[in-house]
């Protein structure tokens, strides 16, 4: 649907009700809220033309004979005025169902051809035109019910209660202001970015004026903005392709009630030719088979993705073909990215780097990923005399820049920490493998079950489990 500035003003609002405990027969339940398309704080000029759409959600889950819905009933606000040909739609659940329009003075009656006597939770539309009063008032509120097949209300007036979970307006209430659009923007100035960035700069001196709700703010004639907050004064235009191009704003009071454009500016982009920020807090996760790759978003506003390389040095890493993530702007959380990838014992290397819009790359961010050796065998039987089946072996990463402390913890299925394993230890005779031989700390053999063990090199480490079997 589209709404036009002219002679008249048009807004839309939005009301929508969802659950409310009317009074103990009414086993129907709703509550509601009602907002204004453009203007979240709930507020329409006076003396103007409007469209309003009321989006109840009916809970009839209980519903008890009686209340089967007939007709939806709006009172509406005094100086509020419908006739029988404004009503646009109505439907349910995004379909059209078929209804009568009737208008007693001060009222809007939609009856519907076919009552509502299912147990289903619905959602209803209608959309109708009207005409808001000349005068101003801080709270002209809406009163909605349902109206069963015998011309009687189920329950009372539907209550107010945010709704939409949404930072707008939560009752059932609009404010008229005056039809009188704000004064044009002031100090209105145009800047374009002189690191090398194609980004351009807009500020403004913020409007006085406790109605104006915020600015809308134009490039070559189109909108790219809706800057819905009157205390803020500037915003950056990011990416601009370079060349020249036109500037201008309004002030808005609703989305309807706008003051003139400001006088146009014009202003001439050139290219972007600034590296992008790297991303931050990579991270890298073997799954067995499926390697995660996480990081964090680059500072760079206009970065458009990240490419993910990899190798078994910084000198040799390759991009992925299947690694190129596109950027979500704003985005808070972390990226994450799964790679199918049998690893062999070895070091390896992942890098992921943010690229703009016109191909500027940042300088990778990187991170190694070690493969340690697994133990051998996995079930072990410490009473056997036979070497192969009596003790774990656990062998240090075979590569070649082997650097750090290599230990081994071995735990319970609780948790517990029942062994230490060091290359110093008495019964270990090499610094290339730690052996365990199912004992605990006091040199006694654990019982049979599952064992947790964690082999550590430096500051890489793996998990695993082992079956103990007497």
């Amino acid at each position: 649907m589209q709404i036009r500035q002219g002679l008249t003003i048009g807004f839309i609002a939005i009301l929508i009700i969802i659950g409310w405990n009317g009074d103990a027969s009414a086993a129907v339940t709703s509550s509601g809220e009602i907002n204004v398309d453009g203007d979240s704080r709930g507020r329409v000029p006076a003396s103007s033309n409007v469209i309003l759409i009321l989006t109840l959600g009916i809970d009839r889950s209980l519903a008890e004979p009686g209340e089967e819905i007939k007709t939806i009933e709006t009172k509406l606000p005094v100086g509020f005025s419908v006739s029988v040909n404004d009503v646009r739609s109505v439907t349910r659940d995004g379909q059209s169902i078929a209804h009568k329009v009737l208008v007693p003075t001060g009222l809007l009656q939609i009856m519907l051809t076919k009552e509502v006597s299912d147990f289903s939770n619905s959602l209803y539309e209608i959309v109708f035109k009207s005409k808001t009063p000349s005068i101003t008032n801080p709270r002209a509120e809406f009163k909605i019910r349902l109206i069963n097949l015998k011309g009687r209300p189920i329950g009372e007036y539907i209550k107010p209660g945010n709704i939409d979970g949404e930072p707008n307006n939560d009752m059932l209430s609009l404010q008229i202001i005056p039809n009188v659009p704000p004064a044009p923007v002031k100090g209105l100035k145009i800047k374009v970015d002189t690191s090398g960035e194609n980004d351009v700069l807009i500020t403004w001196q913020p409007s006085q004026d406790g109605d104006v709700s915020g600015y809308f703010i134009y490039r070559d004639g189109k909108r790219i903005t809706d800057q819905k907050n009157r205390e803020i004064a500037s915003f950056v235009d990011l990416n601009v392709l370079p060349g020249k191009h036109s500037y201008t704003m309004e002030v808005y009071k609703t989305s309807l009630l706008r003051s003139r454009p400001a006088a146009v500016v014009i202003v001439n982009v050139g290219l972007d030719t600034v590296n992008p920020t790297p991303p931050k807090a990579l991270q890298i996760q073997d799954l067995g088979g499926i390697v995660n790759i996480i990081w964090q978003s680059s500072n760079t506003p206009d970065v458009e993705k990240y490419q993910i390389s990899f190798g078994t040095s910084t000198d040799k890493l390759k991009p992925l073909t299947n690694g190129v993530i596109e950027a979500e702007p704003d985005k808070q959380d972390d990226y994450i990215f799964s790679l199918e990838q049998q690893l062999k014992v070895g070091k390896y290397v992942y890098a992921v780097e943010a690229v703009d819009e016109v191909g500027n790359r940042s300088t990778p961010i990187t991170q190694v990923l070690r493969i340690l050796g697994e133990p051998f065998p996995a079930v072990i039987t410490p009473l056997s005399n036979n070497e192969k089946f009596n003790q774990v072996t656990f062998p240090i990463r075979t590569i070649e820049d082997a650097e750090g402390k290599f230990m081994v913890l071995i735990f319970d299925i609780n948790g517990m920490l029942i062994k230490r394993i060091q290359p110093e230890d008495a019964d270990q005779d090499n610094e290339k493998n730690l052996k365990w031989k199912g004992k605990n700390e006091d040199g006694e053999i654990v019982e049979s079950g599952i064992y947790i063990y964690q082999v550590q090199v430096g500051e890489s480490y793996k998990n695993g489990t082992l079956i103990v079997a007497k």
